[in-house]
């Protein structure tokens, strides 16, 4: 215990420097700068919010709309992924007490391959319904991060764009060239 503490007294003076030097190294952030990795942030806390911040108030019933459907999907499929291995398990089991009377849409009774395979089915959509929320999730605060940086972007109507032919002595007549220049000024 005693050389715990006295590690932890002599690590104290190494710590305070450490920390010094980070913070040194730290640029001075702009204004543009602090606003975009505000409205990360608060994309990544609250969805939606990142869009209603960089006023795209149309996106935030999209964002909702795909995540409130990604944890319908994940409960709905893990209730029926659940149902039929309920029904499995009744089979499989030795009890004759435990039947399964779970039926398909004409009234047949499900076959016990039928029961498995349907399992893991509906576990394969609940996983990949999973799958879909943490990309909606994550689609959106990288969206809220574009749509911040795009806010401040500088864009003049100082753009030109020419289509010429080349100028070459190389050139045959049997060969079309074409020269494409984009200038951003």
């Amino acid at each position: 215990m005693r050389q715990l503490l006295l590690i932890a007294i002599l690590s104290l003076p190494l710590w305070g420097v450490c920390q010094e030097k980070v913070e040194d190294a730290k640029p001075e952030l702009t204004e543009s700068q602090i606003r975009v990795r505000s409205t990360t942030r608060w994309a990544a806390i609250i969805p939606g919010s990142g869009q209603i911040i960089n006023k795209k108030y149309w996106k935030f019933p999209i964002v909702y709309g795909t995540l409130g459907t990604s944890v319908y999907l994940i409960i709905d499929n893990t209730a029926k992924m659940n149902d039929f291995k309920q029904a499995w398990i009744y089979e499989i089991d030795d009890d004759e007490n435990t039947v399964s009377e779970l039926t398909d849409d004409n009234g047949v009774l499900y076959t016990l391959s039928d029961l498995e395979n349907n399992t893991y089915l509906f576990r394969r959509y609940r996983d990949l319904s999973y799958l879909a929320l943490a990309g909606f999730y994550l689609l959106q605060i990288v969206d809220a991060n574009v749509d911040a940086h795009l806010r401040f972007f500088d864009s003049n109507d100082d753009l030109s764009f020419s289509v010429s032919p080349p100028y070459s002595k190389f050139i045959t007549n049997d060969v079309w060239q074409v020269e494409i220049t984009l200038k951003l000024r």
